[in-house]
């Protein structure tokens, strides 16, 4: 099975490291645990601790930032429109090397870079899964690499990763763990 962590043994340097680029559009929405509702905001404007909507393959559930740095300067971007399966286009942009989460048609999870999804891929939205109708590849400024303990991020709709952490035994422990425990089960597509 292509899974999660079996990528990640094999690519933790791409995935894991003071180098990491994984970078998202500041217009991108997340969704903000607060004190009495959620609520959505801008990447650009999300602090670390704050908790921030995710999937764990059962449930959505909130998870921690733990970090959240502007990169100034452009970036290529590419542009996912996504079809859910009530007809709805949802979009997001992250930039060429930026993780995200794919299924394939034996409903395996696998990450591809941004530059690798391909029209007809199938993700992960908050209506189901959605399927990879368009992609546009644009230059755009300030970028966020956005951190979350679960290591992955609902964005605009959306489940893509959202790593960002110093390489070193215990972080990698620490995301071998989370990926160990996410199972990220689909529904039939037919």
């Amino acid at each position: 099975m292509g899974g999660i962590t079996d990528f990640m043994k094999k690519n933790c340097v791409v995935f894991v490291g003071a180098s990491a680029q994984f970078c998202l559009a500041g217009n991108t929405y997340v969704t903000v645990k607060g004190k009495e509702h959620s609520y959505k905001k801008p990447v650009s404007e999300v602090n670390t601790d704050e908790f921030i909507l995710t999937y764990n393959g059962n449930d959505f559930i909130y998870s921690k930032v733990t970090k959240n740095i502007k990169d100034e300067g452009p970036k290529t971007f590419f542009t996912f429109n996504v079809r859910d399966k009530s007809d709805n286009i949802k979009a997001v942009s992250a930039t060429q090397n930026h993780s995200m989460i794919i299924f394939n048609k034996e409903n395996e999870v696998q990450f591809k870079y941004s530059n690798q999804v391909k029209i007809g891929d199938l993700v992960r939205t908050t209506e189901g899964i959605g399927e990879v109708i368009e992609i546009k590849k644009e230059i755009l400024n300030n970028s966020y690499r956005l951190g979350v303990e679960h290591g992955t991020v609902i964005a605009n709709d959306i489940l893509v990763g959202a790593f960002y952490v110093e390489e070193n035994e215990q972080n990698l422990k620490k995301i071998k763990k989370i990926l160990d425990t996410a199972k990220f089960p689909v529904e039939n597509t037919n």
